[in-house]
């Protein structure tokens, strides 16, 4: 359950690992951020550090689909909807740092594996119904993704902040969205023609 504490435990945890470094936040340092005793933290999360990393995941997982679909929902069309997607992963990307957190959290599990197995399962199941979002839309517009291309498209979109030069506002937002697209499709149609000349 998300009580007010546990989601200040989880927010300050994810400010430190933000801006310190996954590895450098212990109980200690997360009790300071909080201004809390570290039994305290106990309290609300019995698990540790680890539970607090698994409610992080979570929750994060939570606010991004929610706010994901809330802007796909307006959509009209495929093409409206895909652009939707594109556009709610992009302010995700560009105006949060947990996607970052996320990213680094599930890679860093590739190779240390110390998520827990339903962790790492709820994990999976979200990328997996996150890519599928991107596969029914291109279904819709008669185009079709596979496994490789759609990873494409999303390490495209996750790495943004890197690419795009942004600065702020929602117009900036828009013209980066027109951008996205366009890469994301031009992505899709030269794997479809790598795929049709094999």
């Amino acid at each position: 359950m998300q009580t007010p504490t546990r989601r200040r435990i989880v927010a300050g945890f994810l400010q430190l690992a933000a801006t310190r470094g996954f590895e450098s936040v212990s109980l200690r340092t997360l009790a300071r951020e909080v201004g809390m005793q570290a039994p305290s933290i106990y309290s609300s999360f019995p698990g540790g550090k680890d539970e607090i990393v698994a409610e992080s995941l979570r929750w994060f997982t939570h606010a991004f689909a929610y706010d994901l679909l809330a802007g796909a929902e307006k959509a009209t069309s495929a093409e409206e909807y895909w652009a939707a997607l594109v556009q709610g992963h992009l302010a995700q990307q560009l105006q949060r740092p947990e996607p970052n957190i996320w990213d680094l959290l599930v890679a860093t599990d590739k190779v240390a594996r110390f998520l827990k197995d339903e962790v790492r399962a709820e994990a999976d199941l979200w990328t997996s119904l996150h890519q599928d979002m991107f596969i029914a839309a291109a279904d819709e517009m008669g185009l079709k993704l596979s496994a490789s291309t759609v990873q494409q498209i999303l390490t495209l979109l996750d790495g943004v902040g890197r690419w795009a030069g942004r600065s702020g506002g929602d117009q900036e937002l828009s013209l980066l969205t027109d951008r996205a697209v366009a890469l994301t499709l031009s992505i899709v149609e030269i794997n479809a023609e790598i795929r049709s000349a094999v």
